[in-house]
């Protein structure tokens, strides 16, 4: 007699599930090398050329506030915001007074970074000028020195004899044309003893960081941009995101390509208050908000 087998056919099913799963994880897992074209930089082909129908508009455009200390632990006493303007293949420096948020809590941007942290001090900036900026950058000397060391030397013009006090380190700096390596850049733009006042002291520093970013920005290529941008984000305090990188590299990768010098700096006008605050002028608020794409 014989006997009728059951059906497992729901140990096949079973089977047949687990290996669909295996091979939606596997092509998720792998979807960069499977599906390369949906996983590169937007605007950019899967070699990291820029695509030939990509162009830049308004919202590849962003505000960062960059930071600079001398040591790690210390407050930043260098403020200033980076507005990139991919239309206009345009970069614009604009230095910002540490006394510029005094009027409005009664702490210097400083103070405001050491009990709060960079987002604090974006809120501060936006609350005095009503520019909001996407990320901040907090370096300290050695982040800024590796990160220029990879971007270049600055040849620079000096219009006279100044001094760079750096602790037990004196450095004369004769004038004429002069070349920097990124340790003299740094002492150039955080120790050197300028007349004049703050405002003066920005002019002196953003002529020499135009410069160094005009001077470098042609040697650029997609791989030295991504070992900047990873330099950026491992040797700083920063909430710079790869998204935001990633979202806006062709824009600037077109900007090194068809740019002419887009380097550009505008120093903020107003008046200092008696309890060391700065008032900055509405005409300037003004401007800073066109500089920064703000109608």
């Amino acid at each position: 007699m014989s006997v009728k087998r059951k059906s497992n056919w729901y140990i096949y099913l079973i089977a047949f599930g687990i290996t669909i799963a295996f091979v939606v994880v596997a092509i998720f897992s792998f979807r960069w090398y499977l599906f390369p074209e949906q996983s590169e930089s937007v605007g950019l082909t899967t070699s990291g050329d820029i695509e030939e129908n990509f162009k830049p508009n308004s919202s590849h455009n962003f505000v960062m506030m960059t930071m600079l200390s001398d040591k790690a632990e210390d407050s930043p006493d260098l403020f200033i915001m980076y507005a990139y303007n991919a239309v206009n293949n345009e970069i614009c420096l604009i230095p910002l007074p540490i006394g510029i948020s005094i009027e409005l809590n009664g702490r210097t941007l400083s103070n405001i970074y050491t009990a709060q942290g960079g987002d604090a001090v974006i809120k501060a900036v936006e609350e005095a000028i009503g520019v909001t900026c996407q990320s901040f950058v907090k370096m300290d000397r050695k982040g800024f020195i590796d990160f220029s060391t990879a971007f270049g030397n600055v040849e620079f013009n000096v219009d006279k004899t100044l001094v760079i006090n750096d602790g037990d380190t004196v450095d004369t700096i004769n004038a004429g044309e002069q070349l920097f390596s990124s340790d003299r850049l740094f002492g150039y733009i955080m120790k050197a003893e300028f007349d004049g006042g703050e405002l003066n002291r920005y002019n002196y520093v953003c002529e020499i960081l135009t410069e160094f970013i005009n001077q470098n920005y042609r040697n650029i290529d997609s791989s030295l941009m991504d070992l900047l941008y990873n330099m950026a984000i491992s040797d700083s305090d920063t909430d710079l995101s790869s998204e935001m990188y990633t979202s806006r590299k062709a824009a600037l990768l077109n900007t090194i390509e068809y740019g002419n010098e887009p380097a550009v700096y505008y120093i903020p006008y107003g008046e200092y208050t008696d309890d060391g605050g700065f008032r900055i002028s509405e005409n300037s608020i003004t401007s800073i908000k066109q500089r920064v794409g703000i109608q």
